[in-house]
């Protein structure tokens, strides 16, 4: 006769104690993608708010270069446009501001789209645990 060494409650007991592993692994998977999740939003809210300052630098940047670099002719050439909106009647500045919020989101769109395949594959990279 042989004697067999595994007690029927053996089998409950390792497959048990396979749930448990299982489960503390699905839980680890859950945290690392939790934890992934929250990395992409912050790091796409930097990344549009990186973009959306420099969209709005840009008429600054065209300024600058409109008065060729000197700080005087720059702040005439904003003085100026002040002075005619606010001498403007309501109509007009409805429509400036109009063509004014349509330049913006599109300057804005135009660098998120420039900047967007750098953003992608920087965080493909450092979601993979690659180092530069």
């Amino acid at each position: 006769m042989s004697i067999d060494t595994r007690h029927p409650f053996d089998d409950r007991f390792s497959s048990t104690h396979g749930d448990l592993r299982e489960r503390i692994e699905r839980r680890e998977s859950l945290r690392q993608r939790g934890a992934d999740l929250c990395f992409i939003a912050l790091k796409g809210a930097m990344f549009l708010a990186s973009s959306y300052l420099m969209a709005l630098g840009l008429p600054l940047l065209f300024f600058l270069l409109l008065s060729g670099g000197h700080a005087d002719a720059l702040f005439g050439h904003i003085a100026n446009l002040a002075e005619r909106f606010l001498a403007a009647d309501v109509l007009r500045r409805a429509n400036f501001l109009s063509e004014f919020k349509t330049l913006l989101i599109g300057a804005a769109t135009l660098v998120v789209i420039a900047r967007l395949p750098r953003f992608i594959r920087d965080l493909d990279r450092e979601l993979s645990g690659e180092k530069l």
